[in-house]
């Protein structure tokens, strides 16, 4: 997610939703390792991925004047790759599409995994909408690399960043 630049998505995103088709391909370019990653991350097949990005990119792309400019553009690109990935998903169980050796995969286990893959493509999209300096103080915290500072203002920063990332959380999930 690091690797996207967010103000140059959020301005591509925002000049396509006005109609300026030149930024399709920008778009696009952005957006297609972020959402391929997901995709794959989700569904552990890469053909599968592919159809579900391609799908993703062009429900993004042909819904784009639906993007609230307020909000970061990865996030609800994100949010639109994680919908096909469970939808792909979903119908290859449904029509028995998948191998007898990925069957057990999709049993009782598979819910967990799928819920677990949600909760963490909405945490990444709630993270998505933070600060920088917010950003930089949780991945400190959680994946203990270096942060700018340390001691007790880490410590005051992590606890504001964590209210805001909750805050964040609730807002775009309707959670109390």
């Amino acid at each position: 997610m690091s690797n996207v630049p967010n103000a140059e998505l959020d301005s591509l995103l925002a000049r396509l939703a006005d109609g300026d088709r030149a930024a399709f391909t920008d778009v696009f370019r952005l957006l297609w390792q972020p959402v391929l990653r997901l995709c794959t991350s989700m569904l552990r097949n890469e053909a599968d991925a592919a159809d579900a990005a391609q799908q993703a990119l062009e429900k993004i792309l042909v819904r784009c004047t639906d993007y609230d400019r307020k909000r970061a553009a990865l996030p609800w690109a994100l949010a639109i790759a994680a919908w096909e990935c469970r939808t792909l998903a979903r119908k290859r169980t449904r029509r028995r599409e998948l191998p007898e050796d990925n069957a057990p995969e999709l049993g009782s286990g598979s819910e967990d995994d799928l819920t677990r893959r949600e909760l963490v493509a909405a945490g990444v999209a709630a993270l998505g909408e933070l600060s920088a300096e917010d950003r930089e103080v949780l991945v400190a915290t959680f994946w203990e690399e270096a942060a700018s500072v340390s001691g007790a203002t880490l410590r005051k920063r992590r606890e504001r960043a964590l209210k805001r990332l909750r805050d964040t959380f609730k807002r775009l999930y309707g959670l109390d």
